[in-house]
């Protein structure tokens, strides 16, 4: 039996050599060149400079056989002439290029056999094969192909397109994005001793607060420059400063309440856009950076931002609103970007400036109300008379573990607030929860004071009188008796 076997085996290898088929198949290069998807308009398709092609069948091909080059995501230029050579020999008949719809594919005719190891090529002049092939030249990427698009090229036969001496597919371009950004947020809190109208100085590089006017997010653009095919770039000296051109334009656009803000500026050497009424009413506001004015890392640089900052217009009762500002970039094309292309580098609502109240928060960890004996109080006072401050808000934890907000009004300066538990209780029971105000439930309080300036104790009173005083901890850590 194993003798049987090994005979068999070796009929089989005969007839593989003989074929030349049995352990080998067709392939295909076609350079699977990478193509940045900046260079592609969406209404234009693109067209690559060389497109070289290298075949090899995988065992002989008769004359006379129908060869069907197809495209997919890609076209022939219309009436294009092709031809197929080997080392300086015509072995096809030419096909000129039919127009569209009909132009993502080309017929041949073979003139003479392909022998299998043999390596042929595809070239756009028409001279018989006499000199050496050239590579095509009038290949051309769909308009619109977006980073992750191919585009390839496939050899069957006509009459037999599973022939596998034939058969053979190669990628001619991969599409990928040659510019990326990431947004940075920065976080920055109203100055009280300035009525709200400038901010604290916080942080030592970007994203930070680096002046009383100046609230900076940090915008890294890189472009991708080991890709064949590139959006040409302007290298305007020193690290991280590769620029596009005039005609390109990246688009920052801020969302949110722009009372108190007066420009949006970006970059080393700041670019302004200044805030308009139209801008506060809409309530966002749109930069237009020209694209010489961009500074963007290569990707083998070391990563460095830039900053996008809003401005605070330091007016006197024009308090800057505490909120979150969110923002979007966007890759507009005119220059050597492609026209008419558009890509958000950052997406639309990534937040960017989170701009807070000088506000302190604690823990309060153990409420009890048992009604109407066990009662806590809590007790604040602040010495501060700024405008806007004090404002009194509790997050309680209900027995859900969700919290319900109870917004407590405001203290008034020099004047002790009492919350009770029982008025805590009733905020959870309006929100339809609950919490055990006998074993004892939890809160955070913000109070929109510096820390500095408060003065914060909670007690509980039990059915006997008894007294008990409640560790009041700020969110930091630290505990404030």
């Amino acid at each position: 039996m194993i003798r049987h076997l090994k005979i068999l085996f070796l009929v089989m290898v005969v007839i593989g050599l003989m074929t030349g088929s049995a352990f080998a198949a067709a392939s295909l290069n076609a350079g699977n060149t990478t193509l940045a998807a900046e260079l592609i308009s969406p209404s234009t398709d693109y067209s690559m400079a060389t497109v070289n092609t290298a075949y090899q069948p995988a065992g002989a091909v008769a004359a006379s056989t129908r060869l069907r080059f197809s495209l997919t995501n890609a076209t022939f230029d219309a009436g294009a002439v092709l031809q197929m050579c080997a080392a300086g020999t015509n072995v096809s008949a030419t096909y000129t290029v039919l127009t569209a719809p009909n132009n993502t594919f080309a017929d041949f005719i073979l003139n003479k056999p392909l022998a299998s190891g043999d390596v042929y090529t595809l070239s756009n002049t028409n001279d018989n094969c006499v000199t050496a092939p050239v590579a095509l030249t009038n290949v051309n990427i769909l308009a619109g192909s977006a980073a992750g698009a191919t585009a390839s090229i496939a050899i069957t036969n006509k009459d037999n397109s599973a022939d596998p001496n034939v058969l053979a597919e190669g990628t001619i371009a991969t599409v990928s994005n040659q510019f990326s950004a990431t947004l940075s947020a920065v976080t920055s809190k109203l100055d009280f001793a300035d009525n709200q109208e400038t901010f604290r100085l916080t942080g030592t590089a970007l994203p930070y607060t680096p002046a009383a006017t100046q609230s900076q997010a940090g915008l890294l653009i890189v472009s991708n420059l080991s890709l064949a095919n590139t959006v040409t770039t302007v290298d305007a000296g020193g690290a991280c400063n590769k620029q596009l051109v005039a005609g390109d334009t990246v688009r920052i656009k801020i969302t949110g309440d722009l009372t108190g803000i007066s420009n949006i500026k970006y970059g080393t050497v700041p670019q302004s856009y200044t805030i308009t009424s139209v801008d506060k009413t809409n309530g966002y506001a749109t930069f237009n950076l020209a694209g010489n004015t961009t500074q963007m890392c290569a990707a083998t640089e070391t990563a460095t931002k830039r900053a996008v900052e809003l401005t605070a217009a330091n007016v006197t009762g024009t308090p800057i609103v505490a909120g979150t500002r969110t923002v979007q970039v966007i890759l507009l094309g005119g220059g050597n970007v492609a026209i008419g292309y558009s890509r958000d580098l950052v997406a639309a609502g990534t937040s960017s400036h989170i701009i807070q109240l000088d506000a302190t928060q604690y823990y309060i960890p153990l409420i009890k109300v048992v009604a109407p004996s066990t009662q806590t109080y809590i007790k604040l006072q602040s010495k501060t008379t700024l405008s806007g401050s004090g404002g009194v808000s509790f997050s309680i934890l209900a027995s859900d573990g969700t919290t319900v907000t109870y917004n407590a009004g405001s203290i008034t300066p020099g004047t002790p607030k009492t919350v009770t538990g029982s008025d805590l209780e009733a905020a959870v029971t309006a929100a339809g929860k609950t919490v055990d105000g006998s074993a004892g439930f939890a809160a955070v309080v913000t109070i929109n004071v510096p820390e500095a300036d408060l003065f914060v104790y909670a007690n509980t009173i039990d059915a006997a009188g008894q007294w008990k005083r409640i560790p009041v901890k700020t969110v930091s850590g630290a505990i404030a008796e």
